[in-house]
């Protein structure tokens, strides 16, 4: 983060009052999403004997005494059973096996490389939270989502006349939100194979710009994986093969993938964006709620 980025992030304060705009993609298995690989549901009136067994022969004991405890719970001693909750009921409980790449989330520089430049790059945990609020600025590019067609790519001429039609100039620290209507074809399998993607060239003109935070509602930053891959294995080209990640081993930035909702913002500025990532040690992405806080005026 440069002087100017810090210096913007730390100029950043929170509205008085504002209403909460939900910008967040659900976490949910479907067929097309490998992100999300499993989710067991504990419901209420079986967590009591979920529980009871758990406890009766925990794993993690040694094995004589946890093989005295199995004898004495056969036995009907030590036993925890629903019946020792009211009406049955125990505590609900939901078991996620998962990428931090699922749902609405961060991805940190790290995630494009282990250097950026000639440092270390950034982890997660590693994101200053001042980074995380922004002032933020909408483009609405819904004409890049072309309904049956082919994905298409967000050129810097995209963003430059998005910019000019609503009469923004971009200062450094504001976060920019891509607005392509791709969050629509959720979850249906075009929400990952047809969504429009960002262009090496786009990215690089906001980074010029001192912007090193960029969301979007797409699955993914670049085009979708099918159509990065099957342009190399046509050209022979690994330029196609997830171009814009790449950027950041050069140059830093914040990517927020699979927002939601941006069609909700009454207008192209004026608003704030935080997005706090969930602190996961190490890691090169987190999931995240972001949330646009929007002036009283604008309800």
């Amino acid at each position: 983060m440069t002087t100017v980025e810090r210096q913007a992030a730390d100029r950043v304060a929170l509205p008085a009052t504002g209403r909460l705009i939900d910008l967040s993609m659900p976490i949910e298995p479907t067929p097309f999403d490998a992100a999300v690989m499993r989710k067991e549901l504990w419901r209420h009136e079986h967590g009591g004997r979920r529980i009871g067994r758990k406890a009766a022969f925990n794993r993690r004991l040694p094995l004589r005494l946890r093989l005295a405890r199995a004898v004495r719970y056969v036995a009907g001693g030590r036993r925890i059973s629903p019946g020792c909750f009211p009406d049955g009921l125990f505590l609900g409980n939901e078991v996620l096996t998962l990428s931090v790449h699922a749902g609405s989330h961060v991805d940190a520089p790290f995630h494009y490389g282990p250097l950026t430049g000639d440092r270390p790059a950034l982890r997660v945990d590693q994101i200053p939270l001042e980074r995380c609020v922004g002032a933020g600025v909408l483009l609405r590019l819904t004409h890049k989502l072309t309904g049956e067609g082919p994905a298409q790519g967000i050129t810097a001429a995209d963003v430059r006349e998005e910019l000019a039609r609503i009469g923004h100039t971009l200062s450094p620290g504001e976060v920019v939100l891509v607005h392509t209507g791709a969050d629509r074809l959720w979850p249906g399998p075009r929400y990952f194979t047809a969504h429009p993607g960002m262009t090496v060239e786009a990215t690089e003109y906001l980074l010029d710009q001192g912007i090193s935070v960029i969301g979007v509602d797409t699955a993914g930053f670049d085009l979708p994986a099918p159509v990065m891959i099957e342009r190399y294995y046509r050209s022979g080209d690994a330029a196609h093969l997830w171009p814009c990640h790449l950027l950041g081993r050069r140059r830093e930035f914040l990517q927020i993938e699979r927002l939601g909702g941006l069609d909700r913002l009454p207008r192209p500025t004026g608003f704030t964006v935080m997005f706090l990532p969930i602190h996961v040690s190490g890691a090169g992405a987190a999931w995240t709620r972001p949330v646009a806080i929007v002036p009283e005026e604008d309800t």
